[in-house]
This record gives C-alpha cells, structure tokens and sequence, in this order.
C-alpha cells in the first residue's frame, strides 16, 4: 500500500533538511571538544610520550576492519612524522581471534601495547600484559560490559564530559594523536590525517550528525587531493569524479574489509601506508582479487542462510534470524547478518563453526544488539560491538538453550512499513532541476542519521533505454516535465507507456552532465 504524501516544493524539501541540523553544537573543526574532555587521554598520552623519551619499544594492536585498520595508520603516519618506531599488529581473523588475545601477546617483544578500535573487553589479555610487565594502554570505542580490563583505558563511552560518545575507533586514535602533540609541544596538522579517518567513519556507520559530520566534510576534502600513494591508486579506480560517502561505503570500505575477512587485514593496512607506487598497485590488485572472492562465496552463503532461515516453522512471525552452518565462512557471516535483517526487518545472528565453538555476527538497526547479548550471556562464552553491530562466540552444546533466551528477549518493533515511507513526500518532476540538486548537495555528507533525501512521485513511462547487463534508462513523463531516470537489476523494456508510482533520489550524470533520478523502488500503477 502506498502512503499519502504531502506535496513538497524547493523551500519546503530545504526547510525539512535543515531541521536535521537545528540541535547541532558542533558545526565547524573550531567546535570539535578539546583532548581533555575524554577520560584519561592525557594520561595515555603522558605515558606514550614517557615510553618515547626513555625509547621503549611500542606496539600497535589493531582490528581486522576498515576502522581497526585506518587506526592504525593514523598512528603509524603520526609516529612517522614524530620520526619515532613502532610496531603495527593486526590478529588474524582466523588464527588469533578478534581483537588482543593470548596468542597476539605471544609474539610480541615490547615494552608497551596501545590497542586502537580494541581493547575494551581484554580482561585476560590485560592481566597477561600486567604479568610479563607490558604496558598496556586501551583506547576503544566499543560498548564497555561492567567488568572493564585492569589497565588504563580511553573510550568516549565512559567519558561522561564528552558530547559525543558515538565515534568510531579512528576518531579516537586521532584524538590520541591530538594529545600527545599536545603532551609533546610540538607542530603536527592534525588535519593531515582527515582522509584516512574519513575512510573509518563511513565503513563503521557512525550517525553523521555533529561531530561526525564535521570530520567526515572536511576529510572528504583533504581525499580529493590527497597525494597518500593508495589514495592516488583508488581515485583513479573508483573515482574520476566525485568522492563522497556512497563512493566509500559502496566501494573502498568493502575492498578495504575483504581483506581481514577473507585474508589478513594486514594487507589493507600496507596498502593505506605504503609510498611506493609499484607495490601499492601490487597490493590493490591483490585486494581486488579477494574481493571478488568474497563475492561469489557471499552470494552462496546469502542464498543457503536465506533458504535455511524460509525452512523454519513459522518463521514469517519469529522475531530474531538465527541461522547456523558448520560451512559457512567466518569472515562473511557479518554481512549474511546485515542483509538478512535488512530484507526481513529483524535483528540477525549469523553462526559458523570451528573447533567446536560457533562464532558469528548480529545485526539490526532498531534493535540494541548488546543488550540482546548481554541479556543471553550465560549461553556465551565471548561477545562484544555496539548497538546495531557485535559479534559473539558459544559451544555448540550451548545453541538451542541461546536460541530459547534469544525468543524471550522484548524486541523493538522493526520497521515494516511500504517501501516508499522514506520519502521526505511527494516531489514534482517540475522541481527538480540543477539549483534543486545544488541544494541536496548542499547537505552532504549523507549516511547513517544523515539519509540521503528520498522522494515520491507518479510519472509515465515514455521511453525505455536497456543498458549493462540487466539495467534500464528510462524517461518518466509528469504533466509536460520529462527527467531521465535509471533503474538497476530490472529489465524495464516491456513498461513502456505504463503509469508508475516510485521512490527515488537525485544522483548526478557525468556523462550527461545533468541529474537523474535513481529509482530504488516502483510500482506499477
């Protein structure tokens, strides 16, 4: 069923955008809250600037995602730039687990640890390091469990006098860079880091509102002209163009991801700091290479959870997915999750196998997947993430009595409306136009809490264009105002002269030099 939609103007789509942004205390970099304002920042970073000054070895613990591995660049370029050492480890997925483990700690000879998008949640790993006489500086951004790791710990999730608690873990690295030019009292354009962190804020879906907003506007900028020799490499892949937040989600988070999901996360991090252009390349064309690995074996997996989650009794009215296969591979089953609970709205949880113990992800987007988790705890041997993403761990003895606690838990409602309820209303064709898409534009970057602006309209069809593979281009009539639109993955030849209600965005054409409208949904009328 269609909604009634309020019929929209230029000012009226501004007006409704600008209200996004009415409560926003952080609008510019000048307004970004000082190093201070997160606990015990100051305090890793006198610690660090000791470690510096009496030439201890340090060494870098990262997570195997786009965030983990953008942490650990910032840290590595800012240490190059202090012209000091350090170490950079990032845990195999496969070998080590996630985040600082027993076996991480086995193989490294330092004197201290700073782990960045990791940590929080290290309780044996800290007490290990406490023993060898390591170290060990956690900085995270994770959602902390009431029993906290024995070590000195930054994450703005227990800094009560810091306005933004959602970051991603990047942003807290460059915090931490910020302080210990701070402590330091030396000159570094913290600035100079932005394209990397922009990379970070986008892959982890931080709500882009306020502070988020303001560090991913201006990192957008210093990527366009960014000289980091991966950067140069992917904008000549992906983006003569435009740079944006669609263009990173879409296409370099998960080129970027695939490698610690399918390989070692280590080879994304030596292709974000590397400066020598031969192996740059070597390495993109590597990471292109698992990705399309990644592909095909996700679209198997996605078909066979989809397959076994329709099996089950009842299973429209279940309120959690929960699919499980010995032969599933770790490093998709977080994205299963994700488009799982997209298409049926409802959390998920996604579980592979190894050595007896079912390991695998959650996702929702309405749903507190840590509380869900927290609440199912003693069925778990591990968990950990934040409120729309975690993963977990259990035996495998243990999956029906979680399954039985995942049932009982008072799931929010998740969204189940008509595929057009996100439009903002009912826009004429007659509006759109350049000055209209000037001012969309004008409210970038849009993602998470910051949605890309949406609109309804009834139009004809008066020409169909087939093109690609499977694509078509189309030419949508209102009254006697014609707009060019696209529609990927459907073959549309046969609509010609059929009335249409759709849902659509406005999306620029660089071959026509003109806007378009992309069609993300339709109805036949």
């Amino acid at each position: 069923m269609i909604p009634h939609f309020k019929k929209l103007d230029f000012r009226e789509v501004e007006s409704l955008l600008k209200q996004r942004f009415d409560k926003e205390e952080i609008k510019s970099l000048k307004d970004l809250p000082k190093p201070e304002k997160l606990k015990n920042l100051l305090e890793i970073a006198g610690r660090i600037k000791l470690a510096i000054d009496t030439k201890k070895r340090i060494v870098v613990v990262g997570d195997y995602d786009v965030d983990g591995v953008v942490s650990c660049a910032i840290l590595h370029a800012f240490f190059k730039k202090l012209q000091y050492p350090i170490l950079v480890e990032i845990p195999n997925r496969f070998s080590d687990g996630y985040g600082l483990s027993k076996s991480v700690i086995s193989r490294l000879d330092c004197d201290v640890i700073i782990t960045v998008d990791n940590g929080i949640n290290a309780i044996e790993a800290a007490e290990i390091c406490k023993n060898r006489g390591i170290e060990l500086l956690i900085t995270d951004h994770h959602t902390p469990q009431e029993i906290l790791p024995n070590a000195l710990i930054c994450n703005p999730k227990l800094s009560k006098d810091f306005p933004e608690p959602e970051i991603c873990g990047a942003c807290v690295a460059w915090y931490l860079c910020a302080a210990l030019k701070q402590v330091m009292g030396i000159d570094v354009a913290m600035g100079d880091f932005l394209d990397l962190l922009a990379l970070a804020i986008v892959s982890d879906v931080m709500p882009l509102l306020g502070m988020n907003r303001v560090l991913l506007k201006k990192g957008l900028e210093v990527l366009k002209s960014s000289q980091r020799t991966a950067f140069i490499h992917l904008k000549e892949r992906f983006c003569k163009y435009k740079i944006d937040g669609q263009l990173i989600s879409y296409y370099i988070a998960p080129l970027l991801n695939c490698a610690g999901r399918m390989d070692s996360a280590m080879l994304a991090y030596r292709f974000l700091i590397t400066e020598d252009k031969v192996d740059s390349k070597k390495l993109l064309e590597k990471l292109l290479s698992i990705n399309t690995e990644r592909k095909e074996l996700q679209n198997i997996i996605y078909t066979e959870a989809k397959e076994s989650f329709c099996k089950q009794k009842n299973y429209q009215k279940l309120p959690v997915i929960l699919v499980y296969s010995p032969s599933w591979h770790e490093g998709i089953v977080g994205i299963i999750a994700a488009r799982l609970s997209e298409e049926f709205c409802k959390p998920c949880i996604v579980l592979s196998q190894k050595n007896g113990i079912l390991k695998g992800s959650m996702r929702s987007s309405y749903t507190d997947c840590m509380e869900v988790l927290e609440s199912t705890r003693e069925h778990l041997v591990a968990f950990g993430g934040h409120f729309g993403a975690a993963g977990l761990s259990l035996k495998k003895e243990s999956l029906e009595a979680f399954k039985k606690a995942l049932m009982c838990f008072n799931y929010k409602q998740e969204r189940m409306e008509s595929n057009f309820s996100e439009a903002l209303g009912y826009l004429p064709l007659s509006v759109v136009g350049k000055e209209f898409f000037a001012m969309i534009q004008s409210f970038e970057p849009f993602g998470c809490a910051n949605a890309i602006p949406k609109f309804y309209t009834k139009a004809k069809i008066v020409n169909v264009r087939y093109f690609g593979e499977k694509h078509s281009r189309i030419i949508l009539k209102e009254g006697i105002t014609k707009c060019e639109a696209v529609v990927f993955n459907k073959d549309l030849r046969e609509a010609q002269d059929r009335e249409i209600a759709c849902l659509y965005y406005l999306q620029w054409d660089n071959y026509r030099q003109d806007v378009v409208l992309h069609l993300e949904h339709y109805a036949f009328l």
